[in-house]
């Protein structure tokens, strides 16, 4: 009887052990389930993301944009362990928007400096190095410290790398990718920054009409700031010395020189020979007192429709300014019979020439700057832009040139070659 009721108690003791082990188990696998979806910051900035860290509230790994896909297989007091890229650590839940979302990646990446050969260096998760060349398509995940970003990069044979790069090589996406120098006046040059702060050192000094590249950085730009590069030249620029909006290539650079000497070997991101005859586009300014430098735009011509374009730096010493304000650029009469020219009257006001008259169509002429539809000029800084209405332009008649009259800008066709006037003349 005794030996009986000891079998059934075991029997019993058993049967509750295996219920609970299978409803530990259940709840282990529902706890570690694999689950995916998105990164998810509430607001629009675009270079916002979310800290993910070695542990719950531990040491962060890195910083990952809104719509970054992740993984998931753990999730403990509001934190969930996800994989993003590879790369693996605790992000708040908060943050996470679980899903089936289609392929979506916040951020696309442009390999704006490469190396010479062609390429820039992708240390995998593992530590190994892949060349990556500049025409790969790369999506930024997120920023890891100060100098890296983490990249899915597709290769051309389809293959899909996960490592880090130098954030200094690649600028955002083409609709985001660049910003011009712009300023009230344009002969005093704007601070290019080591730091978000207007008392941190002076990197550079780039004219109003710069170009220069927005790349990656590991701050949030909603402060105001954004990390510029022209060149080997990169640091901070405050907002509201940048313009953002697109449109293609400035016609206009704030000015130019020619070297004092036949040739010259100069040193930059590219390093080559720039000839006397060759345009040379003076961007900024860098350097210290004992030698004080330019930095350079140099285009060498190809042939008559395209020409080389390299940075570089050159004491000012070799250089012999040209002219300070607009770069001019050939153009060509469309309008079918002609366009009328206008120039100011007594009163400040534009009016007909009656003199000049109709420019034939096919006439080439030389803008010098432009006005808005008003007729103002807000200073050097100018470019053809939608708020465009009136170039100034040096006019040919018979054997001579007239300077200073305005047509519309709606009857020319721009030549795509920049030409150097043989002298200034202010439109």
């Amino acid at each position: 009887m005794m030996n009986r009721e000891i079998r059934s108690r075991c029997r019993a003791i058993f049967l509750l052990m295996v219920i609970l082990s299978l409803l530990v188990g259940i709840g282990a696998a529902q706890a570690r389930s694999i689950t995916e979806g998105i990164v998810s910051v509430p607001g629009k900035d675009i270079d916002a993301r979310v800290k993910l860290r070695e542990t719950p509230k531990g040491k962060i790994i890195g910083q990952y944009y809104n719509g970054s896909h992740y993984t998931a297989d753990e999730e403990k007091d509001g934190w969930v362990h996800v994989t993003i890229g590879g790369r693996s650590g605790w992000m708040m839940k908060s943050y996470l928007q679980e899903g089936d979302f289609p392929a979506y990646y916040a951020q696309y990446g442009t390999i704006a400096y490469p190396e010479p050969d062609g390429c820039i260096a992708l240390n995998d998760l593992e530590g190994k190095e892949h060349r990556i060349p500049e025409n790969t398509l790369l999506y930024v995940l997120g920023t890891i410290g100060e100098t890296y970003v983490h990249v899915e990069a597709h290769l051309q044979n389809d293959e899909i790398l996960y490592g880090d790069c130098v954030m200094e090589s690649i600028s955002w996406t083409d609709n985001l990718r660049q910003a011009r120098i712009r300023s009230d006046r344009a002969d005093p040059p704007v601070n290019v920054r080591a730091d978000t702060d207007i008392k941190s050192a002076s990197v550079c000094k780039l004219y109003p009409g710069a170009v220069v590249d927005l790349i990656f950085d590991y701050h949030n730009s909603a402060d105001g700031w954004h990390r510029v590069r022209n060149a080997s030249v990169s640091g901070y620029v405050r907002d509201d010395y940048l313009d953002f909006s697109t449109g293609g290539e400035p016609l206009f650079i704030p000015q130019w020189g020619m070297l004092k000497q036949p040739s010259a070997i100069v040193s930059g991101s590219s390093v080559g020979e720039v000839n006397q005859a060759d345009p040379l586009f003076i961007l900024g300014t860098t350097g210290n007192p004992k030698m004080p430098l330019y930095f350079c735009e140099g285009r060498t011509w190809i042939d008559d429709q395209t020409y080389k374009t390299i940075h570089f730096y050159i004491q000012q010493t070799y250089v012999e300014e040209s002219g300070k304000g607009s770069i001019s650029t050939l153009a060509h009469v469309t309008k079918s019979g002609g366009t009328q020219a206008y120039c100011f009257d007594e009163n400040g006001n534009i009016v007909p020439d009656n003199e000049l008259g109709l420019i034939p169509e096919g006439t080439e002429v030389q803008i010098l700057t432009s006005l808005d539809q008003d007729g103002q000029r807000t200073g050097w800084n100018q470019y053809l832009t939608d708020g465009t209405f009136w170039v100034s332009c040096e006019i040919p008649k018979g054997d001579q040139s007239y300077y200073g009259w305005l047509i519309s800008v709606d009857d020319l066709s721009f030549d795509p070659r920049l030409k150097l006037p043989s002298s200034w003349t202010e439109g």
